[in-house]
Order: structure tokens, then sequence, then C-alpha cells
């Protein structure tokens, strides 16, 4: 079997266009809701920078992986992957925000009596980890981790492409593997500084892998969805067979598995040893309406999709799991929103409505540049040595 001859990808324009202008309608409107009530503004701001940020770097894990584990299988979805991790380098832009609004976000960037003595006393015992300029240093090196290693792998790939050199091949494989810690600490610790520290007292070494189990959910439900959605056309998705969807099917099922583990770990563990400093975040969670979103992730993030996804034919039909990883796309958001509002706001429910101002307008501006990295690319890996072998994928 002979790879098939693939035209560059040219077309997106209008949706890139449309992509960009939403993204700066819905980050203008956010800008607004913060002469409103700038701390609301600011955490729905960081749920629509979280959200996706945690879906460029679910993709530059995955496609870390699958270079690591010298997959052969998803050659013909690496494009997609490659395209989404290279947009991290957006999100060192739309981290500004973020870093000049953090006394309102996070308690130890600008501590108020208000907190108490002991708070206090533990945020005072952190400082030399919690400080604005180390916190600063940290979130540079994260990105910087990020957007090289993205960007390497998509400029060798596309390389490959012109070239059609093998030592490609290998360059990719090593730094796949040979990034894996380091993107693994990046993104960890990114958890913690961003995300865990809007608690002032808080802390659980779960935390981070229930936030990347997640990511991966999400990374994986993005790309079943933008497969199907690209079939009969002259990209990626009209060469995925049944065989790709299986397998990706799969993984998303065992992900959905792994993150209900995790959190079940996490609560189970922090609830049995009855510490004050650790219930009291998941009392907030389990009480009055937080109670009922924390009963939608039990059935939406896992039972529901756990049974659907136990089905072999469903995994072989992309619209119909297409229609899942949507909904999984959808839960993930309830996932940011769970983790994040309630430590902001734990007297009663809020969700601001900056949320889905920002989700659009991060969201929008991050469609934009992904279709603009794709402009001029191929949408497979055309010359890499083992394109036919993932042509001739088919259902185990």
């Amino acid at each position: 079997m002979t790879p098939p001859v693939l035209p560059r990808f040219e077309g997106g324009q209008r949706a890139l266009i449309i992509s960009a202008a939403l993204g700066v309608v819905g980050l203008a409107a956010t800008v607004l809701g913060a002469f409103i009530d700038v701390r609301q503004a600011l955490a729905g701001y960081l749920f629509g920078f979280a959200y996706w940020l945690s879906l460029c770097l679910g993709a530059l894990l995955l496609l870390a992986s699958f270079h690591a584990s010298k997959a052969r299988w998803p050659v013909v979805l690496r494009r997609a992957l490659e395209v989404s991790a290279a947009t991290a380098p957006l999100f060192l832009v739309l981290f500004v925000p973020v870093a000049l609004g953090m006394r309102h976000l996070y308690p130890w960037a600008a501590p108020s009596a208000d907190l108490g003595e002991h708070t206090l006393q533990v945020l005072e015992h952190r400082r030399l980890y919690n400080n604005v300029p180390f916190f600063l240093v940290r979130a540079a090196l994260y990105f910087v981790t990020w957007g090289l290693v993205g960007h390497l792998l998509h400029r060798w790939s596309v390389r490959q492409d012109a070239t059609g050199d093998l030592r490609w091949t290998l360059w990719q494989r090593r730094l796949g593997g040979g990034s894996l810690p380091a993107l693994g600490l990046t993104f960890s610790f990114m958890t913690l500084d961003w995300m865990m520290s809007l608690e002032a007292t808080w802390q659980s070494t779960v935390y981070a892998v229930h936030v990347f189990s997640g990511a991966f959910v999400g990374a994986l439900a993005l790309l079943i969805v933008a497969g199907a959605a690209t079939r009969g056309t002259q990209h990626f998705g009209s060469l995925m067979s049944p065989g790709h969807y299986h397998r990706l099917g799969t993984l998303l099922f065992a992900f959905i598995c792994f993150w209900a583990y995790i959190a079940y770990s996490q609560f189970m563990l922090m609830w049995v040893a009855a510490l004050p400093e650790e219930v009291s975040w998941y009392r907030v969670r389990i009480e009055d309406g937080w109670g009922t979103v924390s009963l939608l992730l039990v059935l939406g993030h896992f039972v529901i999709p756990f049974a659907l996804l136990l089905s072999r034919e469903l995994k072989a039909r992309p619209r119909v799991l297409g229609a899942v990883s949507l909904w999984m796309l959808a839960m993930h958001a309830v996932d940011v929103a769970w983790l994040l509002f309630p430590s902001l706001f734990p007297e009663h429910v809020v969700i601001p409505w900056t949320a889905l101002t920002a989700w659009v307008g991060v969201g929008g501006l991050s469609v934009a540049a992904a279709l603009w990295r794709s402009r001029g690319t191929y949408p497979v890996p055309v010359a890499d040595p083992y394109l036919v072998h993932s042509l001739q994928v088919r259902p185990p």
C-alpha cells in the first residue's frame, strides 16, 4: 500500500477569521466584566485559560508519549496533535492577565489580616516558594519548556515532509521520550501554582494527577471530534479507519477510568484522615449547590461514558464516538469549574458570566492559532516511514 498524495492545507481562512473574531469579542467582554467585578472577571478568565491550556498540554503529552513508545498506528493523527501542541506560545501571552491580577486570585500574593492568624502563619511558612517573583520565574520556565518541545516536534515533522529524511523520525522519538520527565514536572508544578494555590492552606499530592487525567481525557476527546468532523474532506479525518477510532475510544475509556480512580482516591484518603484543613476542601464541594455539580461529575464524567464506551460497536462508529467525545469535552469544563470556583468563592455557589466570555475568547484564539499553524502544511506526516503502517490499522 502506497501513501496517499494529499494537498497541503490551504483552507480554513474563513474559520480562522471567525475564530479570531470570537476570541477578540470574548476577551473584550471579559475585560468589560473586570470594570464591574475584577475578581469575578479574573476567576472566569482563569477558568477559560485553564480549560484550553489543559487541552494543549494534553495533546503535547499525548504526542510525546506516542513518540516515546514508538507507536506506529497514530501517525495519521499526529499532525493534529502537533498543531495543537504548537499553540503553547500563545498561552504565554494569554497568561498576562493572570500574572497582573494574581493578587486578586491567590491569597499568598497579598495576604490579608482577614485570613486569620493560623492561615497567615502557614502562608509565611510557604513564602520561600509562594512569592510573586519566583511564581513568575517558574511560569516562564513552564512556557519555555512547553513552547520549545511543541515547536520542535512540529517543525521536525514538517521538515520531514519536505526532505523525506529519516533522521527527523529519530530526532522526534528522542525528544518525545527525553522530554516526558520535564513535561510531567512542569505540568505538575503548573497545577500546584495556578490552581491548587487558590486555597490558602489546602494541599494534596494527588491534585496534579487529577488535573493531568482530565487533560488527557480532553485531548483525546478533542482529537476524536476533530477526526469525525473532517471525514469526507482532504484532512486527516478522511484517512482514519475504524481501527483508529477503536483505539482512540479505548484510550478515552481507559483515562476516564483513571480520572475516576484518582478522584476517588484523593477523596477517600482525605475523608478517612478527617483532617480539618483537608476535609474543608471537599465539604464545600459536596454541600449545597456544588454537591449537585459533584453528582453530575460522578454520573457524567464516569458512569455514563463508562457504560457507553464498553461497546465495541460504538467505538468503531465515528459519529457516535464523536458525540460521546463532545459530551466529555463539556464534562471536562465542568471538572475544571469544580476545581477552581469553590476555592475562589467558598461561601456560596458562584459561576461568573465571564467564565463563558473567557472560554469563548481564549478558545477562539486557540482555534485560530491552530488553524494558522496548519496552513501550508500537509494534514498528515506524508513522509513518515510508518505512515503506511498507520493507514493499514484495523480494529483488533
